[in-house]
């Protein structure tokens, strides 16, 4: 996956934590790496629904964890007595260092994966995710007869952070310019800073049908969007 980043500058839009081990990879083809958040996440107010939701899990039970965000979330309540289910090897290392034992993670680091491959109990699934999180992962989970509770972790806010004005004049500079999309959320950041019509003028790369679809809708036809499949893109979902 990584060829179609050549010679070009490739713009992040994740936070930097999530980004390291994808820049170190693409950074040996890429002519350099540009890093421009355009989500960002916030803890919770509230945190008694979460509380609620994780004292109810029972042993045959599981709670899956998405990201190391929804780990931070959900470990200061310690090891639940449900099995842990990770998604990525970043989600589950944050989890093992608050001391929470992960008994499964998928093949590949993403939630179609999970929504696979997730052993099958007698019980209830717990997803503890962000607020803005897609309902594919659910959906599928539910199609394989599991019942699926859903809480909400800590929140994602649509937003960029960071030099916009310095990307902003590369995508005006007629550079080669690739942008990577890891979710709708980050599309949306992204062009609540930056002119639709600016954006339009780099090659896109998306993680996920959402962000696919996020991204046409926005941009249109015309624009240069393309799919990382999934087997290719694991590394990238932290």
């Amino acid at each position: 996956m990584y060829e179609r980043f050549a010679g070009k500058t490739v713009v992040l839009t994740r936070e930097p934590a999530d980004n390291a081990e994808l820049a170190s990879r693409i950074g040996d083809r890429a002519a350099r790496i540009v890093e421009l958040p355009c989500v960002r996440t916030e803890p919770l107010n509230d945190t008694s629904a979460l509380a609620a939701e994780l004292a109810a899990l029972r042993e045959d039970d599981w709670l899956v964890v998405t990201s190391r965000h929804g780990a931070e979330a959900v470990a200061p309540w310690g090891q639940p007595r449900a099995a842990v289910a990770a998604i990525g090897a970043a989600t589950a290392e944050r989890l093992r260092a608050y001391g929470v034992r992960v008994a499964f993670q998928p093949s590949a680091s993403s939630g179609a994966a999970l929504a696979r491959e997730l052993p099958r109990t007698s019980g209830v699934v717990l997803l503890a995710r962000s607020d803005r999180a897609l309902s594919d992962l659910p959906r599928v989970l539910r199609e394989r007869g599991f019942t699926v509770r859903e809480v909400v972790a800590y929140r994602t806010v649509a937003e960029a952070s960071g030099d916009v004005a310095a990307v902003r004049a590369l995508l005006a500079s007629g550079e080669p310019v690739a942008i990577l999309f890891h979710s709708p959320s980050a599309v949306v950041g992204m062009l609540a800073a930056i002119e639709a019509v600016l954006v339009a003028r780099a090659s896109i790369h998306v993680f996920g049908p959402a962000t696919l679809r996020a991204v046409r809708e926005a941009l249109g036809a015309a624009a240069d969007v393309s799919l990382i499949e999934e087997e290719a893109a694991h590394v990238a979902h932290r």
